[in-house]
């Protein structure tokens, strides 16, 4: 399995720019809490949730996309079944081929969280397939130890192997201490400035690859070449 180093956040740098770092990390997840809580609303559960299904629009903004694995109708108690995602980010009940509900999108929110802070995966990343699955299905995640205390206590709390126990099913994720800085309210009304706004570009830079995603998130990153021209989810709040 491959490093994740398209999501790396260096960890050296003056507090200042760590305290930047945290800053923009509470920022854009917070942006996906919301993109992923309006869904959830809305009786879909992603399945899919990995860095790769989120990209930065024109203005700066998340944008949840590929909604090719989503499943609709699953409402508060209801559960489906069903091993479908991407192997890394699958919640330990996906794994299992348990029955399962939204809490799997907030165990694949907390991996993506994890590489987008730190560029590590919380678990084991070995060539075998059967040694990661051991690790996720039974390890603790592990987390570099210069991450601060909020993040790591959100981690732990959203990577719990028990769906029951995961945050954003059991308790209020936005009411956790990393998001102490959030204005909720003004986030989903689209009041607060990303802390970045790429260029638009043409269709042309477009037309060969689909765009690389969160990459604006490593050091010296060149946003003008990471827009999003046409994306598949756009909360209503959302919209200009």
């Amino acid at each position: 399995m491959e490093p994740k180093e398209h999501l790396h956040s260096k960890k050296n740098g003056t507090s200042c720019e760590i305290l930047t770092q945290l800053m923009h990390h509470s920022f854009y997840s917070a942006e996906m809490i919301c993109g992923l809580q309006y869904l959830h609303s809305r009786g879909i559960i992603h399945r899919d949730f990995k860095p790769d299904n989120v990209m930065l629009s024109s203005e700066g903004h998340i944008k949840i996309v590929d909604f090719g694995l989503a499943a609709e109708g699953v409402f508060d108690k209801d559960t489906i079944t069903g091993r479908i995602g991407t192997f890394a980010y699958m919640a330990p009940e996906v794994i299992r081929g348990k029955e399962y509900n939204a809490a799997v999108d907030w165990w694949s929110f907390g991996i993506t969280l994890c590489e987008m802070a730190t560029g590590q995966f919380p678990f084991h990343e070995e060539n075998c397939l059967g040694e990661v699955t051991r690790s996720i299905l039974k390890d603790q995640p592990t987390y570099p130890d210069w991450i601060s205390n909020k993040l790591h206590h959100l981690l732990q709390k959203l990577l719990k192997k028990k769906a029951c126990n995961r945050l954003g099913i059991n308790g209020n994720i936005r009411e956790d201490p990393f998001y102490e800085s959030i204005d909720w309210e003004e986030l989903e009304n689209k009041s607060v400035s990303p802390p970045f706004q790429p260029e638009a570009q043409s269709s042309e830079d477009f037309k060969d690859c689909r765009m690389t995603t969160l990459q604006f998130l490593q050091e010296r990153v060149t946003l003008g070449n990471y827009i999003l021209q046409d994306f598949s989810y756009q909360s209503p709040g959302w919209q200009a």
